[in-house]
């Protein structure tokens, strides 16, 4: 019998890639991969805890674009600040709403924007979907060794 739990190992340095199916619970998986790659990497708690949230918000926008399909999140660092992405298939491009005061939901956007440095949506390498993706700030970056 075998003991061993599975564990990811997150490389020091380069990118972490990761397929989820566009359930709610995946949203959670993609922020604790977040904390985990950027605590290794050696950034600051304030950058990790913002890349968590902007990544959270990303992935549920995949999760609601294309629920029940796969969705893929990268996690990577451009110019030694954090760069978060999500694929979904979906054709539909995100757009900001006006969340009125007891919305449930409609701000994702807007709390993506002013969190990140720069962020944007591009169409897949594959013509299939789209590329959310968030520049987090460097100021508060150890880059990647």
């Amino acid at each position: 019998m075998n003991d061993q739990v599975p564990t990811v190992q997150i490389p020091k340095s380069g990118e972490i890639r990761m397929t989820l199916l566009a359930v709610g619970s995946s949203v959670a998986l993609a922020r604790e991969l977040v904390r985990y790659a950027l605590t290794n990497w050696g950034y600051g708690r304030s950058l990790i805890d913002d890349s968590i949230l902007v990544m959270s918000e990303i992935t549920t926008n995949a999760v609601n674009a294309a629920p029940g399909h796969h969705i893929r999140i990268r996690i990577t660092a451009h110019d030694g600040a954090p760069l978060l992405e999500c694929w979904d298939p979906a054709p539909g491009l995100p757009l900001p709403r006006v969340a009125g005061a007891d919305a449930v939901s409609g701000r994702g956007l807007a709390i993506v924007a002013a969190y990140a440095e720069d962020t944007g949506v591009r169409p897949s390498a594959t013509g299939k979907g789209k590329i959310i993706w968030a520049l987090m700030p460097a100021t508060d970056a150890s880059p990647p060794p």
